[in-house]
């Protein structure tokens, strides 16, 4: 660990204002939120091309109780309701 360059931010930090610390608080979880998208697309994207199938097309056979109880499956379910959830909650970049 860089002990210079963690004193140098802390003295940043410390000298914002609160306007500035809220910003980078925004600015940081939005950063968090985007590499969890990114994480989920990724394990999404990397079943889709396993089984040759599109999300929304394996959501609705697995909703209706098509496909089986692989635990492939019910990660895959898992990991495209989260992602749902974070698009719906996600707000546009002005």
């Amino acid at each position: 660990m860089n002990q210079k360059l963690v004193q140098s931010l802390v003295q940043i930090i410390t000298s914002l204002s609160d306007e500035e610390r809220q910003y980078l608080e925004r600015e940081l979880q939005n950063s968090s939120e985007e590499k969890q998208i990114a994480d989920l697309e990724h394990k999404i994207k990397k079943i889709e091309n396993k089984y040759q199938m599109s999300s929304h097309n394996f959501y609705e056979k697995f909703q209706k109780g098509e496909l089986g109880d692989s635990m492939d499956f019910f990660e895959w379910n898992t990991y495209y309701e989260m992602l749902n959830s974070t698009q719906v909650k996600v707000p546009e970049k002005v």
